[in-house]
């Protein structure tokens, strides 16, 4: 009989050893990693561990090849979130919900760089030798993370979207002059004045009369 609460405390370590392995704490507060995955692309976390790991993860979505004692989505997930903040945002795909809603995932988290020679790569490779991996599937590890950092930079939508309209620009004097709108160095007051003298027409100067005799 397998002891269940032995392979279960395995996957958590597993789990969290492929979180630091994988992942890191991003200084851009518009990084942040998909909790779920969305209808046309299948970019979570959860689902490149349950890829690598699959005798540690129990995927729904992967019929015969993932480990029924493995985690669960839900579980999987909770362990990301004692390293990462919750958050909510229009960048990561909602599950059964409207296209443009928000949905959840880890703040600021992003995927190490592992291809390239680095912190990043020697932090992938020291975890994952510490949980026994071999080499030869410790490069598969790395490429596969790097195949995920390149396809979610690329798809991830930003936080604020162009709405439609064109873009805040410059309004221009009569004179070719340009005036700012709105710039870090001018308020209300500033841009209401600019605007009325470039809409007020100077009158021209008036002759003088001729004295009389």
């Amino acid at each position: 009989m397998p002891n269940h609460a032995n392979e279960e405390c395995r996957a958590v370590q597993v789990a969290r050893a492929f979180f630091q392995a994988a992942t890191k704490l991003s200084e851009d507060n518009e990084d942040i990693l998909p909790q779920e995955d969305g209808a046309d692309q299948k970019l979570s976390v959860f689902h490149l561990f349950s890829e690598l790991f699959p005798e540690y993860a129990n995927d729904k979505d992967r019929d015969g090849t993932s480990g029924k004692n493995g985690l669960m989505r839900l579980q999987f997930n909770k362990i990301g979130y004692e390293m990462y903040e919750k958050e909510q945002s229009r960048r990561v795909p909602a599950v059964r919900a409207k296209p443009g809603n928000p949905g959840y995932g880890f703040r600021r988290a992003r995927w190490r760089n592992t291809i390239e020679q680095g912190e990043d790569r020697r932090m992938c490779e020291s975890v994952l030798r510490g949980l026994g991996v071999n080499q030869e599937r410790i490069d598969r590890i790395r490429k596969r993370v790097a195949d995920f950092r390149d396809e979610w930079d690329t798809v991830r939508r930003p936080s604020r979207p162009a709405g439609p309209g064109r873009p805040r620009g410059h309004k221009r004097s009569a004179t070719g002059d340009t005036i700012e709108v709105g710039g870090a160095s001018g308020g209300a007051a500033d841009v209401g004045e600019a605007a009325a003298v470039v809409a007020t027409p100077v009158p021209p100067p008036k002759k003088p009369k001729k004295a009389t005799k």
